[in-house]
């Protein structure tokens, strides 16, 4: 529409037409009118599904979009008609389509395409696709959250055929003189099942030796750069919380001091989730796409990768760990029962699984201090669940003097500790590390169908 639809001024419209894209969790529809017209109607009143014709009434957004806010709606039949069948087309042609101005005519059509994948980006709601072919890219927002498994087929390298509702972003800058610019294109699947693999097929192999000598050569680098990096800025939380600590305890000062040292760890936890986080997820992604680009017979260079691989995804679970507990340390009680009630409140799988108690007179104990046993906790209680099958995990802390008990109980398959020990379980590892860098001990009982305890004593 261009320009010239800017100007229309916003006007209350009336149209009956058959709703053709319906999300669970996305506010609005996209209706194809009698006239062959794409809408984006605002869901409102009565819901409406995949077929039914509705009349709707509202007003218009002032744009050259044919975006209607819904004043009300009312479904009225089932549609008979192929309305909601996808068409064909490549992205090539989605692009010549929108390009330069935009076209609502397609803004809003059910489209079918074929792509190579070549991001995969897992946010915490939905799984964020970017699908390509020559020089073009399209946006496909899945409804897959964070914590739910990708199919295992879904790699980068993969064609997939994508079905869903075509949008894009239009620029409009009167000040700037920018009228209808096109930025974001987006394809929004229905459901997880509208995004199929077609074949996993890469590109010939991108990789020579020297190529590859250079790329295993930076991720070693920066990996270690990365973990002294990270070492470096968690000792700095350590000492600026114990000077701080201290400091209250000293001067009974008021809780100002604490707020800051609050802030000073949330300030460090975004500059490490914005920056290293964002640079090892990177990197990370890009190991998984040369290990596609190998020829077949690359087997010693693929095991280089994947060992590559390994230490940049221990390095991540290990600062993903310390962000989680930097951000619960501070936003939590100053009681170490209090703050794990409110941490376990917050983990919406631990919900009749996971039960906290204690026993003695509660003593204070160092900030940091419940920073690494909440880390601890967290390691212990995720590895019941996740690894043996936990349907119950007891947490009790006993102050007995100046001696701190933490005790965590499950009822899950249990191992045999013996038989996993130096076998790179990095759990048990980081919990040890963990309970000796406070000068602390951890002691393990358990074997296989019989649960698992694990009893941490520390002086405080």
């Amino acid at each position: 529409m261009g320009f010239g639809g800017i100007l229309l001024a916003a006007a209350l419209t009336n149209f009956t037409g058959v709703v053709t894209f319906e999300r669970e969790g996305l506010p609005f529809y996209f209706v194809v009118d009698s006239f062959g017209q794409n809408w984006r109607v605002a869901k409102a009143g009565n819901s409406a599904s995949l077929g039914d014709v509705i009349e709707v009434s509202g007003e218009r957004e002032l744009s050259a979009k044919n975006r209607l806010l819904t004043s009300s709606l009312k479904v009225v039949a089932k549609s008979s008609g192929d309305e909601t069948l996808p068409k064909d087309v490549t992205i090539g042609e989605i692009f010549a389509g929108i390009l330069p101005f935009g076209n609502s005519k397609w803004y809003g059509g059910v489209f079918r395409t074929e792509g190579l994948l070549r991001d995969i980006n897992r946010r915490q709601a939905t799984t964020q696709l970017l699908v390509g072919e020559g020089d073009r890219n399209l946006q496909v927002e899945l409804p897959l959250a964070l914590e739910a498994a990708l199919p295992a087929n879904l790699v980068v390298g993969a064609r997939v055929r994508v079905t869903g509702a075509l949008a894009y972003t239009s620029i409009e800058n009167f000040a700037e003189g920018v009228f209808g610019r096109i930025e974001n294109v987006e394809l929004i699947p229905m459901s997880k099942n509208d995004v199929e693999v077609v074949v996993l097929a890469p590109k010939p192999p991108f990789w020579t030796a020297r190529r590859l000598c250079a790329l295993l050569g930076f991720v070693g680098a920066f990996s270690v750069i990365m973990l002294a990096w990270v070492a470096t800025l968690r000792r700095m939380v350590r000492r600026k919380t114990r000077e701080l600590a201290e400091s209250i305890r000293a001067r009974e000062t008021s809780r100002i001091e604490a707020d800051a040292a609050r802030r000073e760890r949330l300030r460090l936890a975004a500059d490490l989730h914005d920056g290293f986080q964002q640079y090892l997820a990177g990197a990370m992604f890009r190991l998984k796409a040369a290990r596609n680009y190998l020829p077949e017979n690359a087997d010693q260079s693929r095991e280089q990768l994947e060992k590559v691989q390994d230490a940049l995804q221990h390095t991540q679970n290990g600062l993903r760990s310390t962000l989680w507990a930097m951000n619960e340390e501070s936003e939590g009680p100053e009681s170490l029962k209090a703050l794990f009630m409110f941490v376990a409140r917050r983990m919406a799988h631990w919900e009749g699984v996971v039960h906290i108690s204690s026993e003695g007179e509660e003593r204070t104990v160092a900030r940091n201090y419940c920073g690494s046993l909440l880390l601890i906790m967290q390691e212990a209680v995720g590895n019941a669940i996740r690894h043996g099958g936990a349907k119950r995990v007891d947490v009790k802390i006993v102050f007995s003097g100046g001696t701190l008990r933490l005790s965590i109980v499950d009822n899950g398959s249990g191992f045999d500790p013996v038989a996993v020990e130096g076998k790179g379980h990095y759990g048990l590892g980081t919990m040890e590390r963990r309970i000796s860098e406070l000068g602390g001990t951890m002691k393990i009982s358990s074997k296989k169908g019989s649960g698992t305890q694990i009893d941490f004593t520390l002086e405080i």
